[in-house]
């Protein structure tokens, strides 16, 4: 919503009391936008979307594989130029021929869509780069298109996944498993933030066991029922709730230890119908397991950028 200030202050002439020149002064207030879409539904195939690629970027083991089985629905199809891949059973003896690979996936954009049937499709692009057990080295650009079942609850399932390779780069190699590892963790986060319920099993697996979280609105807080209670309160206020995530940095600290800077963008309906916005900083340190489906928060301190404002 725009909302447009106008100030008009006016000054006669005092050596002229009959003239009528006005002097009209406008001022322009900063605009005051409010983002109604609901992106929760987005947040969750993104995280999922990101975990896809993690398995290839680090050794595969038989956890891990199955942390990868836990993405698909029964009946995915896969395809790509090894060919068509129908049924997940079939997944696992596709990966053997990575065997010793070292692969990077650098996400360039992603995007989600609902259709009008409720399928929702992730289409995104992505810069690839391998390097084989004998040393060579190749380097692509990929599109991939993602079709996801819908579960507003909790994390959906792939259907099918379309890899299509456009062409050769000359890209050097970069590990990118931090980023996809801290992308799908903080997608996930932030979906669960968003569910307004009150819940608080889905943090269970998004924490480690000893966790600080300073909030900029509420005291410290250190265990899942601290974290229950503040879930319960001022999330329970409201009916909506978005984030937008901006200028994610990832530090690798070491192989399980990244710090993690990121902004979100706020925005949010209340029960009485009060729409307001805000904007916070977040540095989160995280620690990662790559035998667990998702990396996990040791500490988050949040800050404020931009404070609480109502929106008309």
């Amino acid at each position: 919503m725009l909302i447009l200030i106008v100030n008009f202050s006016c000054k006669k002439d005092k050596t002229k009391l009959d003239a009528e020149n006005t002097k009209k002064d406008t001022i322009m207030a900063p605009k005051q936008i409010f983002k109604s879409k609901k992106t929760t539904q987005s947040h969750l195939a993104k995280a999922q979307y990101y975990r896809w690629y993690q398995l290839y970027e680090r050794p595969m083991n038989e956890a891990r594989i199955a942390n990868q089985m836990d993405l698909f629905m029964d009946t995915i199809v896969i395809e790509s130029a090894a060919g068509t891949m129908k049924g997940k059973e079939n997944y696992p003896e596709r990966l053997t021929v990575y065997k010793g690979w070292k692969n990077a996936h650098h996400v360039q954009n992603v995007a989600v869509t609902t259709h009008e049937n409720g399928k929702t499709q992730i289409i995104a692009d992505i810069k690839y780069q391998n390097i084989k057990p004998d040393g060579k080295k190749a380097s692509y650009t990929i599109d991939y298109v993602m079709e996801v079942e819908n579960n507003l609850k909790a994390l959906p399932k792939l259907s099918k996944v379309s890899i299509k390779t456009k062409g050769e780069t000359q890209d050097s190699f970069k590990d990118a498993y931090p980023n996809n590892r801290v992308n799908s963790l903080m997608y996930y986060w932030i979906a669960n933030m968003e569910q307004l319920d009150g819940n608080v099993k889905p943090f269970e697996e998004l924490l480690t066991k000893e966790f600080e979280l300073n909030f900029s609105t509420s005291s410290q807080i250190k265990t899942l029922s601290e974290l229950e209670i503040w879930l319960n309160e001022t999330p329970k206020q409201l009916i909506q709730s978005s984030h937008y995530p901006e200028n994610l940095i990832i530090k690798v600290i070491d192989e399980n230890t990244f710090e993690v800077s990121v902004a979100f963008d706020w925005y949010a309906i209340a029960k009485n119908g009060q729409k307001m916005k805000a904007k916070t900083q977040h540095k989160w340190i995280v620690i990662d397991n790559p035998n667990e489906r998702f990396a996990r928060i040791k500490k988050a301190d949040v800050s404020q950028i931009e404070p609480l404002s109502m929106i008309k």
